[in-house]
């Protein structure tokens, strides 16, 4: 573990889980996305320009390989487009309901695992918006999972509050973390380690960075104000350092060694829009604003887009940043200033330093913004598979069953199963069902407990005659429907510590 890890970003977008993983230690060979203007600000932010643009429709991974001068690496990221997925794109039953259309973009997870399958990464990550889970009956939630399985990857899907990390936004995410069959399991609840929380009372974690905290220290400015690189007002930093600390502006944000500050500008709105501004609270929306008895000059209806226009507050986490924002603003007002975010108070809620350059235009950075993953939750991500690696290097080997384990224990699981009923496995010692808990392993070596307890989606059928121990199963997760009471004892017993983290994750197969 003394090298860098290694590792390729497939449709990286502009670079914010790049640059958090580099943040975490790890090194980029490669970057790869259709966007121009986001990979231009990929390499603007690199001393060795590593992004590509390439169409990943028809660029192959031996065409990457070639370039980068590796068939192996250690680790594939990356976040297929994610608005073929989003739970904004209800509006006309685009991504949901009985209208639910055909969009490409659904199908670009093919190309980020064809990418996995040719190198052979010992982890891999992809990251999707939470909508994933509910589009289509989460038919593709169900779809990344098989596929991964099939890949010889047992694969746990995570859902992560990045404010738990440092950002601060209620933005909520979708990982999809891989490993090989034949490494250990990855534990979620070991490797991802949260730094920040809600809870006042929590005293182990520092407190959630709010949206104050993040953008205030900044000039203020009246809509359609600013320009693309300015000066900072250091009066105003050192008040709001005194208020706050250096822990997010100085420490994180490095304001201090940015040389001038860019992309500080608002953008104009309409006097219409200035007008209602005003008659939002901190905190409120408009529909908040029209119960209270204010009359709106807005031709939304607040039926429809109750948060159409919100004022973001000062002392809680911003809205989720979205790319939407290169259209309008009006979810996003200042707390304090009648206008909305500006591009940079928008990439500080998204964790972005100052020092970090974008190309483009206004719109472009955005929309660039809105689509990155946020640097902060990708150093978390970093620093976990740094630990999970280093982990797996100083672990012994799992042992590698032949066919006839495999047979053994299929017809160990079989006795079992077929008196289940009788509640035997709630009688055994620890001991006894530590080695009926593996045995699931011999036999099924891509399942992850992260997934045993959702039984939703498809059940496979199987042809007559397969042992039930093999199918039918739940094509999402890969369980099958015979070995879930088991799945469910293991968990009872993790949570009341009867089995160790390691034994729960089939870390200790010493009793197979």
């Amino acid at each position: 573990m003394s090298k860098k890890l290694k590792f390729i970003d497939v449709f990286s977008g502009c670079g914010g889980l790049s640059y958090g993983l580099e943040m975490a230690g790890l090194e980029c060979l490669a970057a790869v996305d259709f966007n121009d203007i986001a990979i231009k600000t990929f390499n603007l932010n690199h001393k060795h320009p590593v992004g590509l643009k390439r169409d990943l429709t028809q660029f192959e991974p031996e065409e990457l390989a070639e370039i980068i001068g590796a068939n192996e690496i250690d680790l594939v990221v990356g976040g297929p487009p994610c608005q073929g997925f989003s739970t904004a794109r209800t509006q006309g039953g685009a991504n949901f309901g009985k209208e639910f259309v055909d969009d490409p973009r659904r199908d670009l997870y093919k190309r980020f695992l064809k990418n996995v399958e040719f190198f052979k990464p010992k982890i891999f990550v992809m990251e999707n918006v939470l909508g994933i889970k509910s589009m289509g009956s989460g038919i593709y939630f169900t779809k990344i999972q098989e596929a991964s399985r099939a890949l010889g990857y047992s694969v746990a899907p995570v859902q992560i509050n990045c404010w738990e990390f440092g950002v601060p936004q209620k933005r909520v995410r979708q990982l999809f973390i891989g490993t090989r069959v034949e490494q250990p399991l990855f534990m979620p609840s070991r490797y991802l380690a949260k730094t920040h929380s809600l809870e006042p009372s929590d005293k182990s974690l520092e407190p959630v960075v709010t949206l104050g905290e993040a953008i205030c220290d900044l000039p203020p400015l009246k809509a359609n104000d600013g320009a693309s690189e300015s000066k900072y007002d250091l009066a105003l930093r050192k008040q709001h350092l005194k208020a706050y600390g250096n822990r997010y502006i100085i420490d994180l944000m490095q304001a201090d060694q940015a040389q001038k500050l860019t992309w500080h500008i608002s953008r104009p709105h309409s006097e219409r829009d200035l007008r209602d501004f005003l008659l939002l609270r901190e905190g409120e929306n408009s529909k908040g604003a029209i119960a209270r008895g204010e009359v709106m000059e807005t031709p939304y209806s607040m039926e429809s887009f109750a948060d159409k226009y919100k004022r973001q507050s000062r002392y809680e986490l911003c809205s989720t940043i979205v790319a939407h924002l290169k259209k309008d603003g009006l979810m996003f007002i200042h707390p304090t200033q009648n206008r909305s975010l500006t591009p940079r108070e928008a990439a500080r809620v998204q964790s972005f330093p100052d020092t970090f350059q974008f190309f483009g235009q206004r719109g472009n950075v955005y929309e660039q913004v809105g689509n990155a993953v946020p640097p902060l939750a990708g150093r978390a991500i970093g620093f976990a598979i740094k630990a999970y690696l280093k982990n797996y290097a100083t672990s012994e080997a799992r042992p590698k069953f032949k066919e006839s384990d495999k047979n053994e224990a299929i017809n160990k699981l079989e006795e079992l199963t077929n008196s289940l009923y009788l509640g035997v496995i709630g009688n055994m010692t620890t001991k006894e069902f530590l080695g009926v808990w593996n045995l699931v392993h011999v036999v099924h070596p891509t399942l992850h407990p992260e997934t045993a307890l959702d039984k939703s989606g498809e059940i496979y059928m199987p042809p007559s005659g397969t042992s039930d121990v093999l199918a039918p199963y739940y094509k999402r997760s890969g369980w099958p429907v015979a070995l879930i009471p088991i799945a469910i004892e293991a968990n009872i017993r993790y949570i009341r510590k009867e089995l160790t983290e390691e034994d729960y994750y089939f870390n200790n197969l010493a009793s197979a």
